[in-house]
Parts: structure tokens; sequence; C-alpha cells
């Protein structure tokens, strides 16, 4: 049997805003060099300068509108999980960013309003079973459905 269990994901949050594309994901100038190793190394570094080197496994990207938007490219998305981004939350992704992210089965997860009830190093929780996402900010648990389709009430 299937333990539902496993498809629930907790992290530390590290908040982005709206449009962060390919070229801060995935520099192009690093890019040529051709490791996925390097391009880690700057990965988010265009934005958030503390972003390479303090990211840890299992942690979580919540990010405004557009996230990955850009000339894509696969290494985007691969790097991202190189560092140890366990799943990515967004307002809205970038079409082909998502499509890569469905391709690579790397939790990319849209969530229109998600920025608003984040903060900076929150824990979150992703309950896939339950559509359902968990903020543990100021001592309460906060809920945001991205599946419509759930009864109203269940959580």
């Amino acid at each position: 049997m299937l333990d539902l269990s496993d498809f629930v994901i907790r992290g530390r949050v590290w908040k982005f805003g709206d449009s962060v594309d390919t070229n801060v994901i995935a520099p192009l100038h690093v890019m040529r060099k051709g490791e996925i190793e390097e391009i880690a190394q700057h990965t988010m570094a265009a934005v958030r300068p503390e972003f390479p080197a303090q990211v840890r496994p299992g942690d979580i990207i919540v990010a405004g509108a557009n996230f990955g938007c850009g000339s894509h490219r696969e290494e985007a998305n691969r790097v991202l999980e190189k560092v140890g981004i366990r799943a990515i939350v967004a307002d809205s992704v970038a079409r082909i960013f998502l499509r890569t992210s469905i391709n690579l089965a790397y939790p990319t997860l849209v969530a229109p309003g998600v920025t608003s009830l984040v903060e900076e190093h929150d824990e979150l929780e992703i309950d896939y079973p339950r559509g359902a996402i968990r903020v543990n900010w100021r001592c309460r648990n906060i809920l945001l459905r991205w599946n419509r389709f759930l009864p109203q009430g269940e959580s």
C-alpha cells in the first residue's frame, strides 16, 4: 500500500519576488563551463548573494509571479535540485519551467497568493494528499489550498 506521508514535504523557506528568470537560477556565464557543480556555486546569487553558501538540503523556494521565466534551460531546474531545494511553490511559474519540472518529477507548485502568507525562513509543509500548504507563522498554522476540488471545511 502507498504511504501518503511520503508526499508531505517540510522545509525552511527562501522567499523570492516576481520574475526570477533562468539567468538568475543558472547564470549563462557559468553554464558555458558545463558542470552543474560550478553552476550550483552561483545559483540565485544575482538576487541573493548568500544563497549558494547558505542553502541547505530540504529547503523550499517560495516565489512570486512568473518564476523561471526567460530563455529556458534544463540546468535551471536541475541546479535547484542539486543544491538541495526540495520544492518550489510560486504565485505562478513560467510554462516551460513548469513543464521541465514535470518531466524531471521535481515538485514545482502553483499556489496563487502564497507569497502573502509566507515569510523568509518560515517552516513550510506541503501536503500533497490534502492539496494544502501549512505555514508555521507566529505560532499558528495557515492553510492555503491549491486544489479547489476539496470539500469546503476539510483540511
